[in-house]
């Protein structure tokens, strides 16, 4: 079968591009920077750790990172050439985070040739230190342990036709060099969502990345060229052109694609998504599937918990084993009935212990002694009672009811005042969007006309078998 017009086919990946990542690149997000006020975007800091071990783990060689903040000239694309990569973030008043990498010249050179194959132009950018766009994305993955060779390649001034062409030449680079080849695409959403928002705010700018990350969750890399230039202009984004280039190396293809979280808590939209990856997975609680002989252990760790409390011991919880346990989650537990009926449910979006074991025994604790929609559980029906373990992978922002699933999600609702609901994914009773967006209202006591944020995530469930 012919590939579409302007679209080339070539062979599935075994060295060459073997993963391409979409990461804003926003300074608050990086800890030693955004201090107290980088808490407000917690997920999408999250997410971008999320991100950058992903693509470590596709094993690259060398990194290309595509940033819209990289010095311009008006019709050739910029490549860093000097003999290291450096950068801090001395001017926002942290110095002690910065970074050095050394560049690739290999891939530049080879890069430069196909670029200059397809009449695109090449300058060098030297002396000259990282900007932010490159600097935020790569400090995640150096974070991860990335020291590897590392090329960072600017846009031109106004060319768009062009994208296309350069992300072939990225891949044929990768290809002529049999390197295995990871991609960044750096790129902030709308900068206009907020009336506090950097650049002014604009009603409709919501609009552009509410499209553009269903373009995202759909995997149509194509259909971004299509996103109307007025909406981009209003919106003020700049993750357009870097996402095209980058999806356009990759072939379109969307293999192991995944949205790992979109915000906007500052007014400007932050959207952290897998593009493609060789392998799927982001190794990350908050997105990938668990191993599960790690998991299965956690409703007994819960049922410890509750037999130590009501024996008044005051046993620690148990250390954890393995990498899964050993991360940072939000956790509930729910404690069931013989019956199946609820005996209690307690927990936390936001993990407030070191690991999930530790999150599992305080939750557990909590859901059996501290709801207090129940009266205390006993010691003598704690042989009959059955807990189910949730761990919650992270926080995502939709703007719709037809986003959620409640089989498959949770959600999250919450207004400015703090009042917010969490609703768990699976509750027999709740069968539609409608309805669960209801319930959440109501367990926060919202009204049904007040204006909402909707954030929806998955868990990991772990139960013990009924009867």
């Amino acid at each position: 079968m012919a590939a579409p017009a302007g679209q080339s086919i070539r062979p599935p990946n075994t060295t060459g591009i073997v993963c391409a990542v979409l990461m804003p690149h926003a300074p608050v997000l990086v800890p030693g920077v955004g201090g107290e006020r980088g808490r407000a975007a917690a997920n999408s800091c999250r997410a971008m750790r999320a991100a950058a071990k992903c693509l470590l783990r596709q094993q690259p060689e060398s990194v290309l990172l595509l940033s819209p903040h990289s010095p311009r000239q008006p019709d050739a694309f910029g490549l860093w050439a000097d003999d290291w990569l450096h950068g801090s973030f001395a001017e926002l008043g942290a110095p002690q985070v910065e970074l050095n990498l050394p560049p690739d010249q290999p891939l530049a050179q080879a890069l430069t040739a196909e670029m200059h194959a397809r009449d695109l132009a090449t300058w060098r950018i030297r002396q000259h230190p990282l900007d932010h766009g490159a600097l935020v994305p790569l400090w995640f993955l150096v974070e991860a342990g990335w020291d590897g060779p590392t090329l960072v390649l600017g846009l031109n001034q106004h060319t768009t036709e062009d994208l296309t062409a350069l992300g072939e030449a990225i891949a044929a680079a990768a290809d002529q060099l049999s390197r295995r080849l990871a991609l960044v695409a750096s790129g902030d959403l709308s900068h206009r969502l907020l009336p506090e928002a950097p650049c002014g705010f604009n009603p409709r700018a919501h609009l552009f990345d509410e499209t553009f990350m269903a373009l995202i969750r759909a995997g149509s890399y194509r259909e971004l060229e299509n996103i109307a230039p007025d909406l981009r202009e209003l919106a003020a984004e700049d993750a357009v052109d870097s996402t095209l280039i980058a999806t356009a190396a990759v072939n379109w293809e969307n293999t192991h694609h995944e949205v790992l979280n979109y915000e906007g808590p500052f007014g400007v939209g932050y959207g952290i998504a897998v593009l493609f990856a060789e392998t799927g997975s982001t190794d990350d609680p908050a997105t990938a599937s668990p191993p599960k002989k790690e998991g299965a252990m956690l409703p007994a760790v819960a049922r410890r918990a509750v037999a130590a409390a009501l024996r008044g011991t005051a046993e620690p919880a148990p250390l954890p084993a393995g990498n899964y346990l050993n991360t940072r989650q939000g956790v509930f537990v729910t404690i069931r009935r013989p019956d199946g009926n609820l005996r209690g449910c307690v927990g936390t979006f936001a993990p407030k212990e070191a690991n999930i074991v530790a999150e599992t025994w305080r939750s557990a604790r909590l859901a059996a002694l501290q709801d207090n929609r129940f009266n205390p559980v006993t010691p003598e029906e704690l042989d009959s009672l059955r807990f189910e373990v949730s761990v919650l992978h992270s926080l995502e922002e939709v703007s719709r009811a037809t986003e959620l699933d409640p089989r498959r999600y949770g959600v999250l609702v919450s207004v400015a005042d703090g009042r917010r609901g969490l609703l768990l994914p699976g509750i027999t009773e709740i069968q539609t969007p409608e309805q669960q967006l209801r319930y959440a209202r109501e367990k926060a006591g919202i009204g049904h006309d007040e204006p909402l944020t909707i954030q929806r995530f998955q868990v990991d469930r772990f139960s013990e078998p009924a009867g």
